[in-house]
Formats: structure tokens, C-alpha cells, sequence
């Protein structure tokens, strides 16, 4: 169920983003250059840093599980 959450909340914010990046370049009537084509995949890859965050504190919380056991 925490997965299906990120993976929407990902997914969101990744629509979101290309959604402005589209919407931008409609405004300036500039179409698709490489400077947008480099935004859309940013906005694609930029999501990834709070998958990380996300994963750095499943890991520590299970580590810290894991030391109060030992202990």
C-alpha cells in the first residue's frame, strides 16, 4: 500500500512538472527544442531524489530496529 503511494505521489509530481514544461514552451510558441526536450526528461528524473529520501529512511529506520534488538 506505501508503495502504490510513492509511486502515485511520483507520478504526480513528475505530471505536474511536464505539464508546466509543455504549457511553457505552448506560451512561448517555441515548440520542441533541445533546451524543452532536456526539461521534460528532467522532469521525468528530478522525482528520483525523493524515492531516495524515501528509501534512506526505511533503511535507518530498519537499522535502527535492527541495533535496539541486538542490544
Amino acid at each position: 500500500m506505501f508503495e502504490a503511494a510513492i509511486v502515485l505521489l511520483y507520478g504526480l509530481v513528475t505530471a505536474a512538472a511536464v505539464a508546466v514544461t509543455m504549457l511553457e514552451g505552448w506560451t512561448n510558441h517555441d515548440g520542441l527544442t533541445l533546451h524543452r526536450l532536456a526539461g521534460l526528461i528532467a522532469c521525468l528524473l528530478w522525482p528520483l531524489t525523493l524515492v531516495v529520501f524515501v528509501l534512506h529512511g526505511c533503511v535507518m529506520r530498519l537499522l535502527t530496529r535492527l541495533s535496539r534488538s541486538a542490544a
